[in-house]
């Protein structure tokens, strides 16, 4: 038997001990396990229920029970939602009684995936699920729901009908002779070309320019042991994620934070330090570091003095002079910026200055949010551009057609299982 024919069922809420636990059955026994374990006769659909849950004469707990019937869920599978007691045994105990009727623990993001394949939800509706749920910041929510309420739908469709309606001139152009037509209608169709290429540069490069919003910047601290970059980061952290002393070496290995900056996550990265290594486990770290310079978006350098002749290879530097509560330093100047990580003096206009070289603001989200879709119309364009309008007509309509299928790609759920397993390897096992 398919997989997706059996009933399935998991925690949707976060595991641990809290107030309420929300636990999730959806598939053909679910009325079967909605009678056994409540002893409830008529079911009436999306009605709450206060009730006692029992295996067999055994009683679990009192909980709300709502049951959908399909296809009127989200799965579009008769569904079950048991908002029981957050506790460890509780949460067992229906577990084990869910399997005794024959139900199974359901994979990451099974739920949704039945929801995609019973058409209750499209392929961008399902990857801004995924998107809403990891959202860490307000900007990554605020481009999450964008799409799941139908941004980027509503814009593939836009160009599906653009692309069609080309093709069909093009086609009309074959099939019939010009004085059948109107005039100019090459021209119209160069336009038409002309406009598609515009459209979809354009959120091509709003997707670019936007890309920090979704994946995040990386910023590395770098510099020689005792520059401050340890209290740094435990300043913008509000917390000690890194060791603190006045021995060099400290920081044997790369230290990560994540801080939320006007709703960008930006991930500072406290390492190893540069310097001359005195024993192996220095020497990785200082390898480490070398490596995390190179992927970052940004690189801050901690001066300790005069040596900014040292780090000239280092890409997309800002030089830093910390403790300047100790020294004394006054104003930032175009060349360097003082900071003290204990009286915070400098650390704002220094977070600033970080969101400024990275972040481009945009007055609206992006509507190409994910690698996949910028991919496919980078494809697109590629195909439109490269038309040669002097070129026999079958094989503009044929370029066409390829660009239709592309653009239909971002959608439609042909050689689905090839995408599905990415798509869902993000999504917690309640989704």
């Amino acid at each position: 038997m398919s997989k997706n024919k059996d009933t399935i069922y998991a925690l949707s809420t976060p595991f641990g001990k809290s107030a309420i636990a929300v636990i999730r059955v959806s598939g053909k026994e679910t009325i079967k396990i909605f009678k056994t374990i409540t002893k409830v006769k008529k079911i009436i659909p999306n009605k709450t229920n206060l009730l006692f849950l029992k295996n067999n004469k055994t009683l679990i707990d009192q909980a709300l029970v709502v049951y959908f019937k399909s296809p009127n869920s989200f799965t579009g599978e008769d569904v079950l939602e048991i908002s029981c007691h957050g506790g460890y045994a509780v949460i067992d105990k229906i577990y084990k009684t869910l399997e005794d009727l024959n139900a199974r623990l359901a994979e990451p993001g099974e739920f949704t995936r039945r929801a995609l394949l019973n058409n209750k939800i499209d392929l961008v509706k399902t990857e801004s699920i995924s998107d809403v749920i990891n959202a860490e910041t307000e900007k990554q929510r605020e481009l999450a729901i964008k799409n799941l309420s139908g941004g980027l739908s509503e814009f593939t469709l836009k160009i599906n009908q653009k692309i069609t309606s080309v093709l069909a001139n093009i086609e009309a152009l074959i099939d019939f002779s010009d004085e059948d037509l109107p005039k100019n209608i090459l021209k119209r169709i160069k336009e038409q070309n002309k406009n598609i290429i515009n459209e979809i540069s354009k959120e091509i490069k709003n997707a670019e320019i936007s890309k920090p919003i979704k994946d995040g910047v990386m910023v590395a601290i770098i510099g020689k042991p005792n520059t401050g970059k340890s209290s740094f980061i435990n300043y913008i952290s509000k917390k000690n994620v890194s060791i603190v002393t006045n021995i060099p070496g400290t920081t044997t290995d790369a230290v990560t934070s994540a801080v939320d900056i006007k709703g960008v996550k930006f991930t500072f990265t406290d390492t190893a330090g540069l310097r001359k290594h005195k024993n192996k486990i220095e020497e990785i770290g200082i390898k480490k570091t070398k490596e995390i310079i190179k992927k970052s978006d940004i690189n801050l350098v901690f001066l300790d003095r005069s040596e900014k002749n040292k780090y000239e290879d280092v890409p997309n530097k800002i030089f830093i002079e910390s403790k300047s509560d100790i020294r004394k330093r006054k104003k930032t100047t175009k060349k360097n910026i003082y900071i003290s990580s204990v009286t915070g003096s400098g650390i704002p206009e220094l977070l600033k200055k970080i969101y400024k070289k990275t972040v481009i603001n945009n007055a609206e989200p992006p509507i190409l949010s994910r690698e996949r879709h910028v991919n496919i119309m980078k494809k697109i364009l590629k195909t439109l551009k490269s038309l040669d309008f002097d070129n026999s007509l079958d094989i503009i309509a044929y370029e066409y057609r390829l660009a239709l299928d592309l653009s239909l790609e971002i959608n439609q759920k042909f050689d689905i299982e090839k995408i599905l397993d990415i798509i869902f390897r993000d999504f917690c096992i309640g989704k």
